[in-house]
């Protein structure tokens, strides 16, 4: 079972970030997705003097019991992003929701070598190419940020907008043994002496 905090703050590999929680209303977020976006980030980090992140949703047509579609989805973006510039290094994951409709939704958020990728055209592009060929209606984008290493604001600022991705609400109508997030087990960087 995934823990939850109500706290608007967490402690993760020794940095505290604001969250995106409201505790008189017990709107919380759940820690294990909160780690494995802080990971990946931290993960990117290590390689890339600039990270660009960007998040955007997309809409199912039908109820998907399992998260094979985006799944899918989530390989063809990477490849194709890759590919398009010039071997990019390409993280991130996705979260699934149902909010009033049974039909599920899925927030993504992708981070990218930020000296290939510098600003948001080219991969919306490409990302709503890839899912009108696989009839998916259009993504909408909320997100995008270019992460500089040492601009420790930007990250809190980052993080606290991609900690919405970890809110408990709306994560509930799935089966147990359905995921409802996924992300990149990309490792940091070690330097070698």
């Amino acid at each position: 079972m995934k823990r939850v905090t109500l706290d608007n703050a967490i402690q993760i590999a020794g940095r505290e970030y604001l969250i995106n929680t409201r505790k008189t209303t017990k709107k919380g977020c759940f820690v294990e997705i909160l780690n494995a976006i802080e990971a990946n980030l931290s993960a990117m980090l290590s390689y890339h003097c600039k990270v660009f992140v960007v998040q955007f949703v997309v809409h199912c047509h039908e109820h998907e019991t399992k998260n094979r579609g985006v799944s899918r989805l989530m390989a063809v973006f990477k490849k194709r992003l890759f590919s398009r510039y010039d071997k990019c290094r390409v993280s991130g994951g996705w979260v699934r929701e149902t909010g009033k409709s049974s039909i599920q939704h899925y927030h993504i958020a992708l981070f990218f070598d930020g000296n290939k990728v510098r600003w948001i055209g080219g991969v919306q592009e490409l990302i709503n190419e890839i899912l009108d060929s696989r009839n998916y209606p259009t993504a909408s984008f909320t997100l995008a940020h270019m992460l500089n290493r040492h601009d420790q604001q930007k990250l809190q600022d980052v993080f606290y907008h991609l900690s919405y991705l970890a809110k408990t609400s709306t994560k509930k109508d799935r089966l147990p043994a359905t995921n409802d997030f996924s992300f990149s087990r990309l490792k940091p960087r070690t330097c070698s002496n």
